[in-house]
């Protein structure tokens, strides 16, 4: 067993001696040469006379090696080029020397340098106005880059200006300015800028087909942001459009305390009802109303959304009329109430009764050949004893034949919508 061990000892000392022996001959194959060859290199590199040489006994050697070195210039071979390239920029109009310099300057900085130094040996005074001028040229590159930021900035500056300008103009304006410019693609890259909440507003009023094409000009993310502010502004449109079909039949009473004033709806949101009431209805209501503000507000809204929604139905001119008719027409039955509050109740009861028995139509408001308004004699009989005083309105029917008396009565009861 000993004698194992002794064995492996010695067979670990041997294989120790010759990695060192392994080892020190590696050392000196570096030494001998990889570091000549580095020294070699440098000198290639930086020793123009030992590059000269070495590119002499390089050409001698045979194949690639050979070829490689035979096509490479030698340095009198460039010099010789230097020299002519010099001759020929100092021959040529300086301008014109000036920009091959330029192009030399930017590609090889050590030819530039070399060639201006044979230039300078042929003729200074001429070499000094080529570099002047190439100086110059690097000085309007800068300017170039320098203008050409500046431009780009301040057409982003432009862009972002228009922006700003659509956020802030009124929906009707941009309405108009969209219907005439979104086939140009320069301002639909402006409106995929815009604010989704103003592009909502202003293209749920824009024909569908043109919507469409604008919409598909744009991020899906922000096609669909602006689709769901159409929808809800077209829901919210059908509501107040079935509120008006329900206000059409209320009595005024209630009518003109629910959509008399803007305590329960915006204004732009009782500009769609009242388009939406009929013209009487809507008169009826205006004429109730005392606060001539709320009114002339009114109609500006209502003139508003008619030129947003290119109605020609021109609301607000037919609700006038009609209001103009009601006024004239109450201005006279308050004539006829003071003139039968005066008069004895007999003769009174007499031209009711002779009144209520007329149902024809003797005069009648017309608003695009449609009849609006018609009254007959029953009606404006009806409208005046509405008006007197209890007392006298009971003298009144205490001389009529009861059968008429209660049909007044009934018709007096009636509520007014």
């Amino acid at each position: 067993m000993e004698t194992i061990n002794v064995e492996n000892r010695n067979e670990n000392e041997k294989s120790k001696k010759k990695y060192k022996i392994s080892k020190i001959i590696t050392i000196i194959i570096i030494s001998i040469v990889l570091v000549p060859l580095g020294i070699m290199s440098l000198m290639y590199s930086t020793n123009k006379k030992f590059k000269n040489n070495a590119n002499k006994i390089l050409r001698k050697m045979p194949g690639v090696v050979g070829e490689h070195f035979r096509n490479y210039p030698t340095e009198l071979e460039k010099d010789e080029k230097i020299i002519y390239l010099s001759k020929h920029y100092i021959d040529l109009d300086p301008n014109v020397a000036a920009d091959k310099m330029y192009i030399i300057k930017k590609d090889d900085e050590k030819l530039y340098i070399d060639v201006l130094k044979e230039m300078n040996n042929i003729s200074n005074s001429k070499t000094e106005e080529i570099v002047l001028k190439v100086r110059n040229m690097e000085l309007r590159k800068d300017l170039l880059f320098s203008i050409y930021e500046e431009a780009q900035e301040e057409e982003m500056e432009q862009f972002r200006l228009e922006v700003s300008r659509i956020e802030k103009q009124d929906t009707l304006a941009s309405l108009l300015e969209i219907e005439k410019k979104f086939a140009d693609r320069d301002f639909l890259k402006v409106l995929s800028e815009v604010k989704t909440d103003k592009l909502g507003e202003v293209l749920y009023y824009i024909d569908s087909d043109v919507r469409n094409y604008i919409l598909n000009t744009f991020e899906e993310s922000k096609k669909t942001s602006i689709e769901v502010i159409i929808n809800e502004k077209t829901n919210e449109v059908n509501t107040l459009i079935d509120l008006a079909k329900v206000y059409e039949t209320k009595p005024l009473d209630v009518t003109i305390e629910t959509i008399g004033n803007t305590n329960s709806y915006s204004l732009n949101k009782l500009a769609v009802i009242y388009s939406h009431l009929s013209a009487l209805k809507s008169a009826e209501l205006l004429a109730g109303i005392k606060d001539e503000n709320f009114i002339e507000d009114l109609f500006s809204a209502i003139i508003r959304e008619e030129q947003l929604t290119k109605s020609e139905t021109n609301i607000t001119s037919n609700v006038s009329k009609t209001m103009e008719f009601l006024n004239e027409y109450s201005s006279k039955v308050n004539d006829l109430v003071v003139i039968y509050e005066k008069m004895a109740p007999d003769k009174v009861a007499k031209i009711v009764e002779k009144m209520m028995q007329n149902t024809n139509t003797i005069t009648s408001l017309e608003i695009s050949s449609e009849k609006v308004y018609e009254l007959s004699d029953r009606t404006i009989i009806v409208d005046v004893l509405s008006k007197m005083k209890n007392q006298t309105l009971s003298k009144v029917l205490d001389y009529m034949e009861s059968d008429k008396a209660s049909q007044v009565t009934r018709l007096l009861a009636q509520p007014k919508n």
